[in-house]
């Protein structure tokens, strides 16, 4: 069989797993943010508390055809497990379609899964878990020597981790130090901290200044503009992990390459 005859029924084995690690994903999203097991006990509705039996647990289908509500007390089941188990399956397979099968997409994609899980709990808890952010750490640091998007032998790759991960932690917790220094309030949680730090043992230095550069700049606009909306100050328009995530996959992806063009725009020729 050709590989083009083979690239639609990969494809769907990739959404399709796409769709049942959204379900989990969810799981992690409602869960790790209050302290509580991912395993056990099973799926069980938020309202009543009941266990969620597995044909009411297909993803999004079953959201569906409840139309979004538990079979036993009629609670309302968010909206948001549908779009999670949408957007995982999406994901994967954008990036299942960009970097083909191999060590790329198998580095890429349980990072963006952490990356998802981080932005919904920031934006719903304001919350960046340990079991997310220092696992994904302890991961990128171990895989360093064989992450293809770090350059060089192995034992650099395993150097542009380190770095990375000491640079990404250490210009997020150095940056709130001085603004709550100077304004006598804390800029920046160690939640925050902690995800460059992870961010940097995946995507390197560059990796870590590209995602902290571009989650910042992106972070002000969208804030300013949502303050007449939401309310409040600049700080409370959003949680800063909320930009950090998508932020972070842009720089393991295109980080070099948009490093080379930020200094070519800055820097004059020759």
């Amino acid at each position: 069989m050709s590989d083009a005859a083979l690239e639609a029924p990969l494809t769907l084995v990739v959404a399709l797993a796409g769709l049942a690690l959204g379900s989990f994903l969810n799981v992690c999203i409602y869960r790790l943010p209050a302290g509580e097991s991912v395993v056990r006990p099973g799926s069980r509705c938020p309202g009543c508390r009941a266990p969620i039996r597995w044909y009411d647990n297909v993803p999004v289908v079953s959201w569906i055809l409840l139309r979004g509500r538990c079979r036993r007390c009629s609670a309302a089941i968010s909206m948001r497990y549908p779009l999670v188990e949408i957007l995982t399956a999406l994901l994967l397979v954008a990036l299942w379609w960009y970097l083909g099968p191999g060590a790329a997409f198998l580095v890429a994609a349980p990072f963006a899964l952490a990356l998802l899980v981080l932005f919904f709990t920031d934006f719903d808890e304001r919350l960046l878990p340990d079991a997310v952010t220092l696992s994904g750490l302890i991961t990128g640091l171990a895989i360093a020597w064989c992450n293809p998007f770090l350059t060089g032998s192995s034992g650099r790759r395993v150097w542009l981790a380190l770095s990375g991960a000491a640079l990404g932690a250490g210009l997020l917790w150095g940056v709130g130090a001085v603004y709550g220094r100077l304004r006598g309030v804390e800029a920046m949680g160690l939640g925050d901290v902690k995800m460059m730090a992870m961010v940097g043992a995946f995507a390197g230095p560059v990796g870590a200044l590209v995602t902290v550069f571009g989650a910042s700049v992106v972070g002000a606009v969208v804030g300013v503009a949502l303050i007449p909306i939401r309310g409040g100050t600049l700080k409370d328009a959003l949680p800063f992990g909320c930009f950090l995530a998508p932020a972070s996959l842009a720089a393991l992806l295109w980080g070099q390459r948009l490093a080379q063009a930020y200094g070519r725009l800055v820097l004059p020729p020759g």
